[in-house]
């Protein structure tokens, strides 16, 4: 039988007010049970808290690690590992380095025993998750709190508060304690974090009476007793010190009356007392009277330093103007200079292509000389040669007519004939060989013809493709204004919205302040103003350079910041109405983003028109209309690109508009769909080009492959006449064969025939190659001469086009040189605003110093005298100082009599009349205070009694449920009145009259089971979002094991957004459910890593 506990104290009778709220144990399980009931059961994705989440533990010389890091998951953690490797020292250092006692873990008596055996210090590092609306202090620290804590082996210990990157925000541990206590972390909660000796005494050993303190302690019950019972202590201090105020009050009354008595009596000297008090006031007055004339001397300081101000103020528009004007200058240099050189690389690539084909055509002359000369000189040598043989021949044939007859002339006739027949083929031979250089100069353009088809065709791909992502990212992204701009831009915004040191907070992304009334104009104006869409504008110089260190804070490089006054410009010089300009098309929500764009790109003179001729005929037929310096109109080939043309005197430039595809719309627009639209138009044209490009594609390689057949054609018939020039010679072998069976007399004859043929042949050969070279000569003659005149025509055009740059590029260092003066001028004028004002700055302190001391002076003198007294002409504070000490001798004389001044006797009576008020006041102050504290406490009490039921009833009826999820059934037994918790179980849920057994009959396994659904229960009604536990599972068996973690894993996820480190020294893999919102984390022997590092 348990101890009767012990009697209860006033505070314990009124907090527990008899149990009567414990009596509905029914209905509030009912109630309980519903709720559980009410849960769903299917379990849905688990949620990542934006805060109070452990993200990462380092340990450096603690315990027996050297280092010990270790990145924790979200949500359900587990860690693995066996004795050693720094499972239990994770939580440990958790508890440590949040600011809990080292006697809270079990592991330690202090701090100094934590530290690694040899080494003198030990430190401790806890990265805790700071994001989402409710994060702590996000200014301060950022997404994430370091906290470290630091101790030596002598005993000294400290505390590190970091900012995400590493900024010290902190020293001190208070301010630990508050960063744990706003996030409700409890480290030293023994079931919050449940360290591995409070685990195995819980799960296993805990008496009835431990496992209601664990209760109590869990669901901070315990701690809201403390903090009503030492509520109740103040209480009851308060009232003890009612009673004594009655005695302090009466003593002050009688006190004041015999004060006010002696006052009464001081009824003597009264006109030497008011004189008294005359001089007295005029001295006090008389002293406010000089401070005030110093003061005076100080305002007029502060006027004369404010027109300072004023005058450097006007001087710094001045510059800041000039500079505005000489920049708007630079930047329309700039933009002529890069208009001009991209035309340069076009007037280059001229006159390299002409001076290449110039010079090859001077190559090709030359070979031709040289062949025309080598060729001259062997038609010459071969035509001497001929006649030669042809005289030999003609002697030879009458020698031997006259001995042989007629039939050796009818056999040298037909081998004529035979050899005519030879050379008709070789000369088919040679013509078919001359129309082989035309086959293949049409082959070789064919083949280009086809890969530049081809690079077109890839290149409308890319666009094709570029339109599409347009078109998607438009479509997904209608709903976000600040897609088109750097990601930093949204924190950007924040920044700005929480920093109060801006004069006047900066507008920006300028591109979301701009409304675009027809989309169709979209991607040209996006790649004209740059950007520029995507700067900010603020209002001074100050702004300018606190805006800058957000963004360099921020990592934000392509957003840039124009100061721009609050003035708006009075009058535009626009073209007129019946001409549509970039202004006319735009919206804007603030009128300085339109002074900037009229400023840097001059957005009402540049005028729109859809058609390129219609825009040509606007710009380069006669006169350009007044105020316009520029026409932007739509590309005639190519979709959704644009043409810039500009006319400057007599000098007219086209320049191309290519949009970025890959560029995010900046600017707002009334109509999306339109939008959308236009760009679904445009997208649909670029794939009917495509298709267009792609059929061009392939007629140009059907006509390449005509080309190669045509070739291959030819070369077939250059082996067929090959064929029979062999076979014509067969036959003239097979004359020249029966020609031998005559007398060998006609031998010689033969030979010089052989002879005259070849020589013939080398005739024609040589004669026709002279007469081709010299047709090929004259045509190269005048091939050369054309290339000429177009290299001459090409390089004067580049020459002239380089002098135009050269000039451009000379004006633009000229404004350089005016606008670096009128940079350092602006400076200089910066710096004498900042001496200005620092001037004022000191004359207002000086002044509000004076002030002070006048105000000090009125003080004093108004507690002498209230109304200021009059000073008479011609006195000063000495001579009023001189009268006032003559009249306070006299009445020293008198006061003899009384014992006292009168101003001590005056001041007695005041002291006694507000010492005795002052008691009353706080009599009537602290009576009201202890009954507010009264109502508080016992509403508080009721509270607490409401509190105590309901987490009753919900770990009684969640205890129970988590039993059924074995089959099991039981009891939990909380008696708040002998603050006992029993647990009742039984395994055998067919056991439907038995009550339950006592957890000290149930086996091992049985038993963890139990009180880890104790646990689970306790757990559920906490407020924590971390819950630990070290080896839950160390004295399960394997079905019980599994049925815990599986258990363990399904109640983390129905607490969405609580963070789980649950310790174990067995495998998980195979007897639990994992999910991506489970982490395992494997710790090793440190030993063993000392010896995988050798």
């Amino acid at each position: 039988m348990p101890p009767s506990p012990p009697a209860a104290s006033q505070y314990e009778m009124m907090r527990d007010a008899g149990f009567k709220h414990l009596e509905y144990t029914d209905i509030d399980d009912q109630r309980a049970t519903q709720r559980i009931k009410s849960r769903p059961h299917v379990l849905g994705e688990n949620q990542v808290a934006l805060n109070a989440i452990l993200e990462s533990i380092t340990c450096f010389n603690f315990m027996c690690h050297s280092r010990l890091h270790v990145d924790l998951g979200p949500l359900l953690n587990f860690i693995v590992g066996e004795n050693g490797s720094g499972k239990s020292a994770i939580l440990t250092a958790i508890t440590l380095c949040l600011g809990g006692k080292a006697s809270a873990t079990n592991r330690g008596g202090s701090l100094r025993s934590f530290v690694k055996e040899g080494e003198e210090h030990a430190s401790l590092v806890v990265k805790i998750k700071n994001q989402g609306p409710d994060s702590y202090k996000p200014d301060q620290f950022g997404e994430s709190i370091i906290v470290e804590r630091h101790f030596t082996k002598s005993g000294s210990s400290g505390f590190k508060l970091k900012s995400a990157t590493g900024r010290i925000i902190s020293n001190r541990k208070g301010d630990v304690d508050d960063v744990v206590e706003y996030y409700c972390l409890q480290v030293d909660n023994p079931l919050n974090v449940l360290s591995q000796d409070n685990a195995r005494q819980f799960l296993n050993a805990a008496t009835p009476a431990s496992k209601y303190k664990y209760f109590v302690q869990g669901t901070q019950l315990e701690q809201l007793d403390q903090d009503y019972q030492l509520l109740q202590e103040t209480l009851e201090a308060n009232e003890m010190r009612l009673i004594t105020f009655k005695d302090d009050i009466a003593f002050l009354k009688e006190k004041t009356e015999k004060a006010v008595k002696l006052r009464d009596a001081l009824t003597k000297s009264a006109d030497m007392r008011k004189q008294s008090k005359v001089y007295s006031n005029q001295l006090a007055w008389a002293q406010v009277l000089e401070q005030e004339d110093v003061l005076q001397e100080k305002e007029d300081a502060v006027l004369a330093a404010q027109e300072e101000i004023a005058r450097a103020e006007v001087t710094v528009a001045e510059k800041s103007e000039a500079l505005e004007v000489i920049e708007n200058k630079v930047r329309e240099v700039d933009e002529a200079i890069d208009i001009l050189r991209q035309e340069e690389a076009q007037f280059k690539d001229q006159e390299s292509e002409a001076k290449a084909k110039y010079s090859k055509a001077r190559e090709l002359m030359e070979q031709t000389h040289m062949q025309e000369r080598d060729i001259h000189s062997r038609l010459t040598e071969a035509s001497g040669r001929v006649k030669t043989y042809e005289k030999m021949i003609r002697d030879e044939e009458q020698r031997l007519e006259a001995a042989n007859g007629g039939a050796h002339a009818e056999k040298q006739k037909e081998l004529c004939d035979a050899r005519c027949a030879v050379k008709d083929i070789e000369e088919a031979q040679s013509a078919h060989a001359n129309r082989s250089a035309g086959l293949t100069t049409e082959l070789n353009l064919a083949q280009e013809e086809a890969q530049k088809s081809e690079g077109l065709t890839r290149q409308k791909r890319q666009e094709v493709s570029a339109a599409e992502s347009r078109l998607r990212t438009l479509s997904q992204n209608r709903g976000d204004p600040l897609a088109g701009f750097e990601r930093q831009v949204p924190q950007l915004h924040k920044l700005i919205e929480s920093d109060a040191g801006f004069s006047q907070k900066p507008i920006g992304p300028i591109g979301t302040l701009i409304r675009l009334n027809k989309p169709k104009w979209s991607p040209i104006l996006e790649k004209i103003l740059g950007q520029s869409l995507n700067g900010f504008i603020v209002s001074n110089r100050p702004d300018q350079v606190r805006l800058f260190a957000h963004m360099e804070r921020l990592g934000i490089q392509k957003c840039p910041i124009f100061i721009i006054p609050r003035s708006a410009i009075a009058a535009l010089k626009e073209p007129d109405d019946k001409y549509e300009t970039v202004l006319r098309v735009l919206t804007f929500d603030d009128l300085r983003v339109r002074d900037q764009l009229v400023i840097n790109h001059m957005i009402e003179q540049t005028i729109l028109i859809e058609g390129r001729e219609e825009a040509e005929r606007v710009m380069l037929d006669g006169r350009v209309p007044e105020n316009v310096t520029a026409c932007l109109c739509f590309h005639d080939k190519k979709r959704g690109h644009g043409l810039r043309l500009t006319s400057r005197g007599q000098s007219f430039s086209t320049s191309p508009v290519t949009p970025n595809y890959d560029q995010k719309p900046r600017m707002k627009t009334d109509d999306v769909e339109s939008q959308i639209n236009f760009f679904s138009d445009t997208l649909e044209q670029l794939r009917t080009e495509l298709r267009e490009v792609d059929g061009s594609r392939r007629a140009i390689q059907q006509s390449a492959q005509r080309c190669v057949q045509a070739m291959e054609q030819h070369k077939k018939q250059q082996v067929a006449l090959e064929t029979q020039r062999r076979n014509a010679s067969a036959r003239v072998t097979r004359i020249e064969e029966e020609l031998d069976k005559f007398e060998d007399l006609d031998g010689r004859l033969e030979g010089l025939k052989n002879d005259l043929q070849a020589a013939r042949n080398r005739q024609d050969h040589y004669g026709n190659q002279f007469g081709e070279l010299a047709v090929q000569k004259r045509e190269m003659n005048n091939e050369v001469e054309r290339l000429k005149e177009e290299h001459h025509k090409t390089k004067e055009v580049l020459q002239d086009h380089c002098a135009k740059i050269a000039k451009a590029e000379d004006k633009g260092r000229r404004y350089q040189d005016t606008r670096r003066i009128a940079l350092v001028e602006k400076n200089q004028a910066y710096v004498s605003l900042d001496v200005a004002k620092e001037g004022k700055v000191q004359a207002d302190v000086s002044r509000d110093r004076q002030s002070t001391v006048v105000s000090d002076y009125i003080q004093q003198a108004s507690a002498v005298a209230p109304e200021r007294a009059y000073i008479p002409d011609g006195e000063s504070i000495r001579s009023i100082e001189k009268k006032f000490e003559s009249i306070k001798e006299q009445l020293r004389k008198i006061r003899g009599q009384l014992g006292a001044s009168d101003e001590e006797i005056q001041n007695r009576a005041s002291r006694a009349v507000q010492e005795y008020r002052e008691a009353k006041r706080n009599h009537r102050s602290l009576t009201l205070l202890v009954d507010e504290l009264k109502r508080a406490l016992m509403d508080r009490l009721r509270k607490w009694r409401t509190f105590q039921r309901l987490i009753s009833a919900h770990a009684r009826c969640n205890f129970n449920y988590l039993l059924s999820e074995r089959g099991f059934r039981g009891e939990l037994l909380l008696d708040h009145k002998t603050k006992r918790l029993r647990v009742q179980v039984e395994p055998d849920e067919t056991r439907k009259n038995n009550s339950g057994r006592n957890t000290k009959t149930l086996s091992g396994g049985e038993k963890s089971f139990s009180s880890i659904c104790l646990l689970l229960a306790i757990w559920d009604a906490m407020g924590s979002p971390l819950r630990c536990l070290d080896e839950f599972d160390v004295f399960m068996d394997n079905v019980n094991r599994a049925i815990s973690t599986n258990m363990l894993i399904t109640t983390a996820r129905r607490s969405v957004g609580k963070q789980f480190i649950l310790i174990t020294p067995n495998a998980i893999e195979g007897r639990a459910k994992i999910d991506k919102d489970v982490k395992i984390i494997r710790l090793t022997d440190p030993r063993q890593r000392l010896l995988a590092d050798h």
